[in-house]
């Protein structure tokens, strides 16, 4: 009875904006119709960020990034558990995913509310200095890890047994579940726009700003969920259940960012 879909523990999807009775088949369907975007690479690197030759490298806070660092060391440690079948090392990474993707989120949340403030007799920095994040790409560093777990689980479940499987959705459930309340405390990190204040100078990031990047892993997401259901060739009854769940659950975290942070349209 180790591969029946009942053995998966249940979950139901949560909406972090509108109503899943409402919206959810209206998203699927349109979903169905729009190919999803390409991914970009599996992997994501730890911090610093890259930019162009000349520019500055981005160094994501240490409150944020050695968590993030240690997230991605465990879905190393998580991949080689399940390939061995070895159900104490999945339930014990996974417990380390969670509790790590959970420091750093923590410590975003901090470096939003007590980001140090630049002071006016400051000197420039040099062109090629290595500069500290602002907030909202600190924060947006965490949306790339919960996407980096989702989408390690995601590819893994194809091939996996109960109990590993049982072990893994605990993990992939928690990610989507804790992704969809950072997308809403997001919406709370920027301050309202003032209708009658000066535009902000330069380019300077902001939530509004970073937050439609996280629509390429929805899309990637979305991409690998179909295909894992379409061609898979190992997929037991409980992972099928599975993927479906996180395929409706990520289409609607599309949704809220989307909602929440609309497309601007150039004149």
């Amino acid at each position: 009875m180790h591969d029946v879909a009942s053995a998966v523990p249940p979950h139901e999807p949560k909406e972090p904006v509108l109503h899943r009775s409402t919206v959810l088949s209206a998203v699927v369907a349109s979903a169905l119709l729009i190919g999803a975007a390409p991914a970009a690479a599996e992997s994501r690197e730890p911090a610093p960020i890259a930019h162009a030759s000349g520019d500055p490298v981005t160094i994501i806070p240490s409150i944020v990034q050695t968590r993030l660092t240690r997230v991605d060391n465990a879905i190393e440690r998580l991949t080689d558990y399940v390939d061995d079948g070895d159900t104490a090392g999945v339930d014990r990474t996974g417990k380390v995913i969670r509790r790590q993707l959970a420091a750093a989120w923590r410590g975003a949340k901090y470096y939003v509310a007590n980001a140090p403030v630049p002071s006016e007799d400051a000197p420039e920095p040099a062109d090629d200095a290595a500069l500290i994040a602002d907030p909202p790409t600190a924060a947006f560093a965490v949306f790339e890890s919960y996407h980096a777990v989702a989408a390690t689980i995601g590819q893994l479940v194809d091939g996996a047994r109960v109990p590993i499987l049982n072990s893994m959705s605990t993990t992939l459930y928690w990610t989507l579940d804790s992704r969809d309340k950072a997308i809403a405390a997001a919406r709370t990190f920027d301050p309202p726009v003032d209708p009658e204040g000066e535009e902000p100078e330069g380019e300077a990031a902001s939530f509004a700003t970073v937050m439609p990047g996280t629509i390429a892993h929805f899309d990637d997401e979305i991409q690998q969920l179909k295909g894992l259901q379409a061609d898979a060739t190992d997929l037991r009854p409980g992972g099928a259940r599975i993927l479906r769940l996180a395929l409706a659950q990520t289409l609607l975290s599309e949704n809220a960012v989307n909602t929440y942070w609309p497309a601007v349209v150039e004149d």
